[in-house]
């Protein structure tokens, strides 16, 4: 009789006591900077045009809480010298640590870019891979480097397709 009335008693208060409940949507979406800076300047010694080219984004990520996958997308104007511009987005995994505070994550998906010079353009796509961290202090801050695999671009002769690009931002939500 004592565990009735015991589990009667739960019962009453957990009814008595509940809210209802508030559900986190997993979404995060945030701005981000983007430096390129390429590896076939120093391998072959010819000059990258785009090397030490400066970019900004935005970036989307759907990251559950309870598990260490998440995706995210992102975009990337980037600020090249002359008359020429460059533009990526990407659609990527993320794979991450769930610590409280800094996580470090892999991520690899795919990646689209649009080059145009001189009134010439060409779109192209490839995979890209990298690692990075993220901070989480209310507001997320990440720092990722990133190598992207691209076919030539045909026309642009003087164009990394391979560059190694270093990110960083802040994600709210």
């Amino acid at each position: 009789m004592r565990r009735l009335l015991l589990t009667l008693t739960m019962a009453v208060a957990s009814v008595a006591l509940a809210r209802p409940a508030e559900a986190q949507l997993p979404l995060k979406y945030g701005v981000q900077a983007g430096y390129l800076t390429g590896l076939s300047d120093i391998a072959t010694g010819v000059p990258n045009t785009l090397d030490g080219t400066f970019g900004l984004g935005a970036r989307v990520a759907l990251q559950p809480p309870i598990l260490p996958i998440g995706l995210v997308a992102q975009g990337l104007y980037y600020f090249p010298e002359g008359d020429g511009s460059l533009t990526t987005y990407s659609l990527a995994a993320q794979v991450r640590l769930p610590l409280p505070v800094v996580s470090p994550y892999a991520i690899g998906g795919w990646q689209f870019r649009r080059a145009s010079q001189g009134g010439d353009s060409n779109t192209e796509s490839g995979p890209m891979i990298g690692a990075g961290v993220q901070l989480n202090l209310g507001v997320s801050l990440f720092l990722e480097g990133t190598m992207e695999f691209n076919d030539e671009i045909t026309g642009f002769p003087d164009v990394d397709t391979n560059p190694l690009v270093i990110k960083g931002g802040i994600m709210l939500g």
